[in-house]
């Protein structure tokens, strides 16, 4: 394997993503301009479909051993969805984001990526053959070679810039603020106020500290530049400008800004640039989509560098992460934004709220709200068509992923290596083709029929999604060209 492919950004999708490719055995260097790992908890989310992600490459076990709660709810525009009756597949798991970015780190680390903090991506030249990358970090500037640049480097993508992507920009700007502090007097009623949302989370250990968060989206209320530290004074100004009241708190801990408006990128490739998670598609933190969708983008394109710096597959092949991840990332921004609408203040927004507090009791639009964005499907070769088998562009179910008693089957095994899988659910009856020619990056796998899944056989892709899917009545048509188009030719 040659070529080295270079990440700006050490988030949890830029550590995934260089995971991802250390799996594939492509060499793989994070830039992340923080000289220090994130201490502290900017989101607490991880939804389910990640729980299932992480899984498959058998890292959630670092994760579920802190026994993080599962939290049967989640929010719509400060309505709250019910998950308990659809907890087997979609739950929350209460769970502070650098935890999940601790392991991240220790997983890519461990597969061999090299993770350079303290260096800053300044400058991106692109040629035929790579991309030259100028880094700045305090042991001087130099210049970094690679067949491929990912900017994961966040809302205000550095990379997205330098290569010009075209960003599309729409409102309303938000702005918040995070604190922790030993204490905060008085009652505090979390919620929709007039000038924004307000809320205080009280630590459930005995003298941690209790979180403020406040949400303005009062295009009139400008936040102070980015280069000037978050102060407590501007916590109490923000709060007062919400709620009306003066908070008094005690020592303070931890302070943290955002502020921006939701951007899309336009493509998610130039060239030899690619970007993913929020430097694709920013918008405001509700819920935990933002974390889940960039993840997933990672795992969407990781395995695709891997198959064309291979030479299985061609040039072509990386155009389908922007046509298969674009669409969901435009999902979860207009989800967001629509709450944004729903969260302003104003007669007519109150009588549309009195609307949706009944249609959030219904269980369609409650399903509905809670899988808009984690429901992916891809478009792959007709998957949106009425006779198309119902799996085809899905995640592979988790059945096949994991027994009855919650082991890791062959499948997974397959799966955790990045390699993709070919599964006979008929004992040897489909009589598959031989994929020993692609060995090293496919993997057969024969086992009986599968409760609740109705195929005979599946093509699952590294990322875990079903390329292909049969039937007793369709036998293995379209099975040939599918792994020429996921997997190359056999060697």
């Amino acid at each position: 394997m040659t070529g080295t492919v270079v990440i700006a950004g050490a988030g949890p999708v830029g550590l995934f993503l260089a995971s991802e490719l250390r799996l594939a055995g492509v060499e793989a260097v994070v830039l992340e301009r923080s000289p220090k790992a994130n201490e502290h908890t900017v989101g607490g989310t991880l939804h389910a479909r990640t729980a299932d992600l992480f899984d498959q490459r058998g890292i959630m076990d670092t994760l579920r051993a802190g026994n993080p709660p599962l939290w049967p709810r989640l929010h719509f525009a400060s309505y709250w969805l019910d998950l308990a009756p659809h907890m087997e597949d979609e739950y929350s798991l209460l769970l502070p984001q650098q935890y999940t970015e601790e392991m991240l780190e220790a997983h890519a680390t461990e597969l061999g990526a090299d993770i350079r903090r303290g260096h800053t991506c300044v400058s991106l030249t692109q040629d035929a053959d790579g991309v030259t990358v100028g880094v700045r970090a305090d042991s001087g500037d130099y210049e970094l070679r690679g067949a491929y640049l990912v900017g994961c480097d966040g809302g205000d993508s550095t990379v997205r810039e330098l290569a010009a992507f075209p960003v599309q920009e729409s409102g309303p700007r938000w702005y918040g603020l995070l604190a922790d502090v030993e204490s905060i007097e008085g009652d505090w009623h979390p919620g929709n106020y007039p000038g924004g949302q307000f809320a205080v989370i009280r630590s459930p250990h005995e003298g941690g500290p209790s979180r403020i968060m406040t949400l303005e989206f009062n295009e009139t209320t400008q936040p102070p530049p980015a280069d000037q530290p978050v102060s407590v004074e501007e916590v109490i100004a923000s709060t007062e400008r919400i709620t009306g009241r003066t908070p008094v708190v005690g020592e303070v801990q931890w302070l943290h800004r955002y502020t921006n408006t939701t951007r899309e990128a336009e493509n998610y490739r130039q060239g030899r640039v690619f970007v993913a998670g929020d430097a694709a598609h920013l918008h405001v933190a509700f819920a935990g989509h933002g974390l889940s969708t960039g993840l997933h983008d990672a795992a969407n394109l990781g395995w695709k560098l891997a198959a064309v710096l291979d030479g299985r597959a061609p040039d072509s092949l990386l155009d389908t992460y922007d046509e298969e991840r674009r669409p969901v990332g435009h999902r979860a921004c207009v989800f967001t934004q629509s709450q944004m609408a729903l969260l302003t203040q104003g007669q007519q927004l109150d009588i549309l709220r009195q609307l949706f507090t009944d249609l959030v009791k219904l269980p369609e639009v409650n399903h509905h709200l809670i899988t808009t964005v984690t429901d992916v499907r891809y478009a792959l070769d007709g998957a949106e068509k009425e006779d198309t088998h119902p799996l085809l562009g899905r995640p592979v179910p988790n059945q096949l992923v994991k027994d009855a008693d919650g082991q890791a089957t062959a499948v997974a095994e397959a799966l955790r290596a990045g390699r993709g899988v070919l599964i006979d659910l008929t004992d040897g009856a489909a009589a598959l083709p031989d994929t020993s020619g692609r060995r090293g990056h496919l993997d057969s796998v024969s086992r009986g029929p599968a409760d609740a899944v109705d195929a005979t056989a599946l093509l699952v892709r590294p990322d875990g999604f079903v390329a292909w899917a049969a039937t007793a009545d369709t036998g293995n048509d379209g099975l040939e060209p599918a792994l020429r188009r996921w997997f190359g030719d056999t060697v």
